[in-house]
């Protein structure tokens, strides 16, 4: 009497047709995670920019959101105005606006995700982006100040995944709050997520 079981021909064709199906299913995970992460990154950078908002308020000075240029990308850092005259580069410089917070990266953060724009990208004004075009538009200093009256720079952070994922982080200067949105590389249109 036989024994009932798989021969070695069952087993073979059971894994190589696994073997099919994750091989296919894996671009599929990888762009679902490279949406997922750069979706994470626009939200975090709003809320840095509301946590800055708050940082003001509660100090009653000015504190701001400074994007600095670091290896091809930016860093984030928060600081405090020291000697009531606005967060200044040169009074960042010279220690009288100190950091309140470590330095942050979104390639760190969130792999894949870092500022930037994709190809075909438009800005939220609806003009097309050309070559060269700064990702981060709040002011050639490149930093987000808020005032103890809740107030804010209006501009725009740029964000982009490795593939076709495109975000912006929008701030309002006369609320200071932030707005995420997403660019459909098909209608060429901006939505919010």
């Amino acid at each position: 009497m036989a024994m009932p079981g798989y021969s070695l021909v069952d087993v073979l064709v059971t894994v190589a047709v696994a073997g099919c199906v994750m091989a296919m299913s894996v671009p599929r995970l990888d762009g679902a995670l490279d949406v997922w992460r750069t979706r994470g990154a626009a939200f975090f950078v709003a809320e840095r920019v509301g946590l800055t908002r708050m940082q003001s308020v509660r100090r009653g000075a000015n504190v701001a959101l400074r994007f600095e240029a670091e290896d091809g990308t930016f860093r984030l850092r928060t600081y405090a105005d020291g000697n009531d005259n606005g967060v200044r580069g040169t009074d960042i410089s010279s220690g009288y606006d100190p950091p309140l917070m470590a330095a942050e990266r979104l390639d760190r953060l969130f792999p894949g995700a870092r500022f930037g724009f994709i190809e075909g990208a438009r800005l939220i004004d609806g003009t097309a982006v050309s070559v060269g075009d700064d990702p981060i538009r709040f002011g050639a200093t490149r930093m987000l100040a808020c005032a103890p009256a809740g107030t804010a720079t209006s501009g725009t952070a740029y964000i982009r995944g490795r593939g076709s994922v495109q975000y912006a982080v929008v701030v309002l200067g006369a609320t200071g709050r932030a707005r995420v949105m997403r660019f459909d590389p098909v209608t060429r249109q901006w939505t919010t997520p």
